[in-house]
């Protein structure tokens, strides 16, 4: 019994490895990429917030299934066949997660002098959006007639406004770090889903001759 829970539990974690690993791949390769094509910054910094916390969501849960099956595995193991395979990709599936402290040190994160010029930008943007709101609170007080130009007016400002506020070099940034962020996910799961894969080949192997030896010996 024990011995079909340790196969079922190897079983889980390689194919959740393996789906990891493509996601990440496709994510690094072709989905993410693609949003630097949008036509404005706001339109691909909002596209990449949603998918970003999608993905995420998705990435942490196959990372659990798939490094708690080969723990369980390795721990529900008999004694005598508690293969390292098993805690060293466990290993490699965790390690997964650290690539999001280790990867802004490699490739490095926004300077402080860039953060604050972002935050200069911001507080003249709301500045600005203050004296444009004034502006138009007087105007709307002395026209009355053509209230329904004044709403597509005021629509289309707040659209102007959101693209200042949104700089499209800062969502490249953004997007190329979560890039390179998912290329070390992919590498460190792939490495791991190689050695899960020879893991059950040798698992297979080491039965069927175990299996002939016993026959040899009757």
């Amino acid at each position: 019994m024990a011995t079909t829970k340790v196969s079922v539990l190897k079983f889980v974690g390689t194919v959740s490895l393996g789906l990891l690993t493509g996601v990440s791949y496709t994510l690094s390769t072709l989905t993410i990429p693609s949003l630097l094509d949008l036509p404005s910054a706001s339109s691909a910094a909002k596209a990449f917030g949603g998918l970003r916390k999608t993905t995420n969501t998705h990435l942490n849960a196959l990372t659990g299934v798939a490094g708690s099956a080969f723990l369980l595995a390795f721990t529900l193991s008999p004694r005598g066949y508690r293969h390292p395979y098993l805690l060293y990709t466990s290993l490699f599936v965790l390690g997964t997660k650290l690539t999001d402290f280790v990867t802004p040190s490699i490739f490095g994160t926004a300077s402080p002098s860039d953060a604050s010029s972002r935050a200069a930008r911001k507080r003249r943007a709301a500045t600005a959006r203050k004296e444009k709101q004034a502006a138009r609170r007087m105007e709307a007080s002395y026209e009355v007639l053509g209230d329904s130009h004044s709403d597509e007016g005021a629509m289309s400002t707040s659209g102007e406004e959101l693209d200042e506020d949104t700089n499209g070099e800062e969502v490249r940034s953004e997007v190329e770090l979560f890039v390179k962020n998912q290329f070390m996910q992919t590498a460190l799961a792939g490495v791991g889903f190689t050695m899960a894969v020879l893991g059950l080949w040798g698992d297979g192997a080491h039965r069927v001759l175990g299996g002939d030896a016993l026959i040899i010996e009757l």
